[in-house]
């Protein structure tokens, strides 16, 4: 076969680029990557990424994957990159013969007859579907523990490094390390709620995944795992046949292992479908000309359809500059409201290394400032259970959703029931009590916690006397943070300083905001403000059995939403990118660039020259700038960030180092 014979630990640290390329030259064929992906996902079930493999349909498209190329058929371009390459979907997209549950019991056995458009255009690019991924029920979660499921693992292993009786970093092995604090044992959340499409990238069983993100639930799971982590500008990608959660914010969003397979993705399964009067047809001219010119994509489209051999070879003029720095005449924000208490020094020791290394790649950092931050995630908490809550509705074990079956609900659920549905005025034939009680049972038997805490939020918010208090005040705060971010990219924005949590001042302002800027072209922020936290305390239950036992993780609340929410209300695109690993804890740390609406390619672009900036750092061995020699001036754990094949590799290694933790798993 050959250097690239495409073997499960082959694949489980290739990006989709390089499997493109081992198929393009001959070295492996499709059924060969799909068993490589089988394999990888046999002995990484530990991690409860997949709830369902798709492997007959799977084995279907190899084959046609691989007659296409021994005939020398081809693919549209930009999306030829695919063809044969094996991914997974989180399972709240629908995949016509495949089980699509949402993570619910309320959706148990049901089977789709329909194809989501993402996924159909992604079967169209010849891409093989393998398998379903593990998430919060409906979305609603950040950890991947509301999972009717279990539990889904990240496949990090947390391992600080030991110091010698000096102070400095010792050579030895991994299984010689000690453990600094006996707190910093255990499985590590994957993040939610696409933690199962994270996992499964970071653990090397699928080179891509499809996840969705409402609040941060691709970012999250992303800067958690390792990997890339990008979420659109919402309706640029189709929300048909993805199972709603919070229908205005909804987005799918690849899980990755490189920029530019996100890229080629986005691509594929872009533009307006008349299926979902939300999406929306966007000029893809950028976005071919950026793939043409990027040398992991470009020789993928050579002779295929519409041949570009003789293409200027050129960047694209967003990305050119006239002093010869990739990122040359960008400006770059840096919000204040988002330097909070609760961010941990090692992700703050990255955040500021990161912004030394956007210098160095020519851009100018300022600082900006964003006010209504501080109200974007409680504003979120309403927005997003009403919406759910109407989504919801429908199953009622009647229309959609488990039999209610007999029993004797609570006269409180039979009044909630009894509310939520009046309004149809529909009883199918039964009593009005019987049918009440039907659809009391239904939701208490197939909605798992969070989901009834959510719906009777969401229920409560827009009672009739209720609304004007809490929902509408909540829209009016998105449409202030949406201006807000409008007004930073514009020029037109400004405001004072503040936060969300208290923060430390981490860029010297003063308290009246001296020095902010408008007119950026991106932000960076992290993407969440720690490293993955711990599935749970120590001594919990099996972590495949904690949803539903009331055990919760133990750092994974709700805030860890704060860094991503605000670009969701916006609808604003972002991508998450993991920079290096915490000197405390030995995990990822993402960091989270923002563009503005509509500007996809132009955020795809700038992450992929940090990510080669990153590359090459952690194939030096370094860090970036002076802190790269180790240490910090801040305070924190003395990050060198990088991003090197060899943390690429490494969440794979850990995820087959879990067979061995018979305390946890």
């Amino acid at each position: 076969m050959g250097s690239r014979a495409a073997t499960a630990g082959a694949l489980a640290t290739w990006t989709a680029a390089e499997a493109a390329a081992a198929l393009h030259a001959g070295e492996c064929t499709a059924h060969t990557l799909l068993k490589a992906a089988t394999s990888r996902m046999g002995s990484t079930r530990q991690l409860n990424a997949f709830v369902g493999g798709v492997l007959d349909t799977a084995s279907r498209d190899a084959d046609a994957s691989d007659t296409r190329r021994r005939r020398g058929d081809t693919k549209a371009p930009g999306s030829s990159m695919l063809d044969g390459v094996p991914i997974a979907v989180k399972d709240n997209f629908c995949v016509r013969g495949a089980p699509t549950t949402a993570g619910s019991k309320m959706l148990k056995g049901y089977t789709p007859p329909m194809e989501s458009t993402v996924t159909a255009r992604l079967r169209a690019a010849g891409a093989v579907i393998v398998g379903k991924c593990n998430m919060d029920e409906f979305g609603m979660g950040s950890a991947n523990v509301h999972s009717a499921s279990g539990a889904c693992i990240n496949p990090w292993v947390a391992r600080p490094t030991r110091g010698d009786e000096n102070g400095h970093e010792n050579s030895s092995s991994s299984s010689e390390m000690e453990m600094t604090h006996e707190a910093s044992l255990g499985p590590r959340v994957a993040g939610g709620s696409s933690g199962g499409s994270a996992s499964a990238v970071a653990a090397g069983a699928v080179v891509l995944a499809v996840g969705s993100d409402t609040g941060g639930s691709v970012r999250l799971p992303a800067a958690y795992c390792g990997v890339v982590g990008f979420k659109p500008s919402y309706g640029h990608l189709s929300r048909w046949g993805l199972v709603p959660y919070v229908s205005s914010m909804d987005t799918p969003g690849f899980l990755a292992r490189s920029v530019t397979d996100a890229a080629v993705a986005m691509y594929t399964c872009h533009g307006a479908d008349p299926l979902d009067s939300t999406s929306v047809d966007v000029n893809t001219n950028k976005l071919l000309r950026w793939l043409e010119t990027n040398d992991e994509v470009s020789k993928h489209l050579r002779g295929s359809t519409g041949d570009l051999s003789g293409a200027d070879q050129r960047p694209p003029s967003f990305l050119r500059s006239r002093v010869g720095m990739p990122l040359a005449g960008w400006r770059v924000g840096v919000p204040i409201e988002y330097d909070v208490a609760e961010i941990s020094d090692e992700v703050r020791v990255a955040w500021s290394e990161t912004c030394e290394l956007l210098e160095r790649l020519g851009a100018t950092v300022v600082k900006v400032s964003l006010p209504s931050t501080a109200a974007a995630l409680a504003a979120y908490y309403i927005i997003a259970p009403a919406e759910a809550s109407s989504n919801l509705a429908r199953y009622d074990g009647v229309r959609y959703g488990i039999d209610g079956g007999s029993g004797s609900p609570s006269a409180e659920s039979i009044e909630v029931a009894r509310e939520s549905i009046e309004a149809a005025g529909e009883s199918f034939g039964m009593s009005g009590d019987d049918f009440h009680a039907s659809v009391a049972n239904a939701r208490a038997n197939g909605f798992g916690p969070e989901v009834q805490r959510r719906v009777l939020v969401g229920t409560y918010v827009l009672g009739t006397d209720i609304t004007s208090r809490y929902f509408d005040k909540a829209q009016r705060v998105r449409r202030k943070v949406a201006e807000e971010f409008a007004g930073v990219f514009s020029g037109g924005g400004g405001g004072g300083a503040g936060g969300f949590g208290g923060g430390s001042d981490m860029f010297g302002l003063s308290a009246a905001g001296v020095g902010l800027a408008t007119g950026v072209d991106l932000l960076l922020t992290p993407t969440a403000p720690t490293c993955a936290p711990l599935l749970y305390g120590p001594g919990g239950a099996d972590v495949t059995s904690l949803a539903g036992t009331g055990i919760e993780p133990a750092t994974a609340g709700d805030a860890a939403d704060a860094m991503t929410v605000p670009a969701s209300l916006a609808g604003l695109p972002a991508a998450s990118l993991p920079v290096g690993l915490g000197s405390s804890t030995g995990m990822p740390i993402g960091m989270q660039l923002i563009a503005p609406r509509g500007c996809d390619v132009e955020l795809i672009g700038a992450a992929w020259h940090v990510e080669r900036a990153l590359a090459e750092a952690g194939e030096r061995g370094g860090g970036v700038g002076p802190l790269g020699e180790g240490g910090s001036e801040n305070g924190g754990g003395g990050l060198a960030i990088g991003w090197g094949r060899d943390h690429r590799a490494q969440g794979t290694v850990d995820a087959v180092r879990f067979s061995a933790m018979g305390d946890f798993v």
